[in-house]
């Protein structure tokens, strides 16, 4: 069964872009002095409109029963789970296979505002005693299932598993 990945934020850029694009569609028409001033901006919607469709909507991560496709703006690539060597979730997703390194657009690493919080009040409350955590190792933000890049580098590797 095939498990689609790619954030619901992406649909509202998408769809806000396509509300301002088609408001400025109208306003073209209801403004424009000439038929070619017209033409010229119903053209620019259309080209608007396909950036706002390969940047928010064409993205995503598809995965697959015998293989990860990842969809980025311009290039789709087919990745074999057993190619796979490593997934980094530092900036963005980046799967590690035997035929280089790929990018997952739709997969950043989203975790910093909360990471400047920890920082921040951790400071503030590092002088009051706390029990001690029974969780001794250390995760990083990008790589916690609160960041988009550790969601989806966690639905690969529970692939993976499944699979051997």
């Amino acid at each position: 069964m095939n498990e689609t990945f790619r954030p619901r934020g992406n649909f509202a850029w998408a769809g806000t872009s396509l509300v301002l694009i088609a408001l400025f569609a109208a306003n073209s028409f209801m403004v424009a002095t000439s038929a070619r001033q017209t033409f010229v901006e119903i053209i620019l919607c259309f080209i608007l409109g396909g950036a706002a469709y390969i940047i928010w909507i064409r993205p995503k991560l598809v995965l697959r029963d015998d293989v990860i496709e990842v969809v980025n703006p311009l290039k789709t690539e087919l990745i074999p789970y057993g190619d796979v060597l490593e997934l980094d979730t530092k900036w963005a997703l980046t799967i590690i296979h035997s035929r280089g390194k790929t990018k997952v657009w739709v997969a950043p690493a989203s975790g910093k505002r909360k990471w400047i919080a920890d920082r921040t009040f951790r400071w503030y409350g590092s002088s009051v005693p706390l029990s001690e955590s029974r969780h001794t190792g250390s995760e990083t933000m990008s790589g916690s299932l609160d960041s988009l890049s550790g969601q989806a580098a966690y639905m690969i590797r529970e692939r993976i598993k499944r699979i051997h």
